[in-house]
C-alpha cells in the first residue's frame, strides 16, 4: 500500500507542474507592474526611451510564458503557451528595433498586440479548461480583459491629444490591469492547489489511492479511486483490519 500511495503521489507531481512553478504567474504580474510604474517616469515620455523599455519588458514577458509552456509541454494545447510567447516577443522586437517609429504607429503597434493577446490566450485559456486545470479561468479573465483593451484602443479615434503621452497613460494602466491579474491568480491557485493536496493525502493515510482525472492539468478523463486490497480471512475468524481503520 505504501509504493502504491507513493507511486500516486508521484503522478500527481508529474500531472501537476503547476505546483512547482505557481510563482511564474506572480513573477509575470510583478514584470507588468514594474512596467506601469515605469511608464509614469517624466523620462518615458522621450520616444526612444519609451520604446527600448516596452520593447524589453514584452521580450521578457515572452520568455516567462516559453517557460511555463515548457512546464506544461505535457498537456493538451501547451502550444497555446508557446505562442503567446511568440506574440510578445515578436511585437517586442518590433516596438524596440523597428526604425523609425513614430509614436501613432507605437500606439497602433501595442493596441494590435494587446488584441492578439488577448485572442491567443483565450485559446490557451480553453486547452485548460479541458486539462481541469485550477488557472484556467484565471486566463480566461486576463484574455478577455486583453482583447476588450486592445478592441477599445483599434477603434479609439486618435484627436489632437498628445499621443505620446496617451500611449504611456494607457498602457501603464493595461500594465497595472494584467499584473494585478497575474498576480492574484498566481497565489489564489496555490492555495487552491494546497488544498487539493491536502485531501489528497487524508485520502492516502485512509487508505484510499487516488489516481487519475487531477484538476491541474489532468491527462485521464476521469478520477479512478483505487481502494485497499482486501485479503480474505479463513473460516471462524475476523478479516485482518484494513490499513488507516479504526478498531473498536
Amino acid at each position: 500500500m505504501g509504493d502504491d500511495v507513493a507511486a500516486a503521489e508521484e503522478a500527481t507531481h508529474e500531472r501537476n507542474p503547476f505546483r512547482r512553478v505557481w510563482w511564474l504567474p506572480v513573477v509575470r504580474g510583478v514584470v507588468l507592474v514594474v512596467l506601469g510604474l515605469l511608464l509614469m517616469i517624466e523620462p518615458l515620455e522621450q520616444l526612444g526611451t519609451l520604446r527600448l523599455v516596452l520593447g524589453a519588458f514584452l521580450v521578457a514577458d515572452g520568455v516567462l510564458v516559453a517557460v511555463q509552456g515548457f512546464v506544461h509541454r505535457q498537456q493538451t494545447g501547451s502550444a497555446w503557451w508557446l505562442a503567446q510567447a511568440g506574440v510578445n516577443v515578436v511585437f517586442g522586437v518590433v516596438v524596440g528595433l523597428w526604425p523609425d517609429l513614430t509614436a501613432t504607429a507605437l500606439y497602433y503597434v501595442l493596441a494590435v498586440w494587446v488584441l492578439v493577446l488577448g485572442v491567443t490566450t483565450i485559446a490557451g485559456a480553453a486547452a485548460l479548461a479541458r486539462n481541469r486545470d485550477l488557472g484556467w479561468a484565471w486566463v480566461l479573465t486576463f484574455g478577455i480583459v486583453s482583447v476588450l483593451f486592445g478592441v477599445l484602443l483599434v477603434t479609439r479615434p486618435l484627436d489632437a491629444f498628445d499621443v505620446l503621452r496617451l500611449v504611456t497613460v494607457v498602457f501603464a494602466l493595461y500594465a497595472f490591469v494584467a499584473g494585478s491579474i497575474h498576480v492574484v491568480s498566481g497565489f489564489a491557485v496555490r492555495a487552491v492547489a494546497r488544498e487539493l493536496a491536502d485531501l489528497r493525502a487524508h485520502a492516502a493515510a485512509a487508505g484510499v489511492v487516488v489516481t487519475g482525472g487531477s484538476v491541474l492539468g489532468a491527462a485521464a478523463e476521469r478520477p479512478d479511486v483505487v481502494p485497499p486490497t482486501a485479503h480474505a480471512a479463513p473460516d471462524g475468524e475476523d478479516p485482518p483490519p484494513q490499513e488507516g481503520a479504526t478498531s473498536t
